[in-house]
């Protein structure tokens, strides 16, 4: 069962989200957001950008010295992971079979993808399962 229900993301920290994976094109991007569960809501407060080392326009692989660097700094903030986030450079924002995967957090987490299509950028975020995937509620709030 999913620590949460809904995964609240504020405008500025999407806008983020869309300006490191827009920057990447044509790679994928990755990093992770973390923040409080309150009310049964995952709060994002802070967005950590991770290199991909994969550097492939299919695939992510979350660089070790950031991923240390965003654990650290989660632990002195007292906030938790609650997302992990990449995107489809060239696709819809829905979980390819390899994103299913490698899911090594099972349904503790949600995943948001960040894809690209004809009419821009598009935000989604989704649950992850052995078995498969689906959506999860994402509020974008004006904090």
């Amino acid at each position: 069962m999913p620590p949460f229900t809904r995964l609240d993301l504020p405008d500025a920290l999407r806008a983020e989200l869309i300006a490191h994976a827009r920057g990447s094109v044509p790679l994928e991007c990755c990093g992770l957001l973390a923040g409080h569960v309150t009310d049964g809501a995952g709060v994002v407060a802070v967005c950590y950008p991770i290199e991909n080392t994969a550097r492939s326009p299919t695939e992510y692989e979350t660089d070790p010295r950031g991923m240390l660097f965003a654990f650290r700094s989660m632990r002195e903030r007292g906030t938790e992971l609650l997302a992990i986030y990449h995107s489809h450079p060239a696709s819809e924002p829905v979980p390819s079979r390899r994103d299913v995967e490698r899911n090594t957090y099972g349904q503790s987490v949600v995943h948001v993808i960040v894809g690209f299509t004809k009419t821009g950028p598009d935000v989604r975020a989704w649950w992850l399962a052995e078995n498969g995937y689906r959506e999860a509620e994402l509020r974008i709030t004006q904090i």
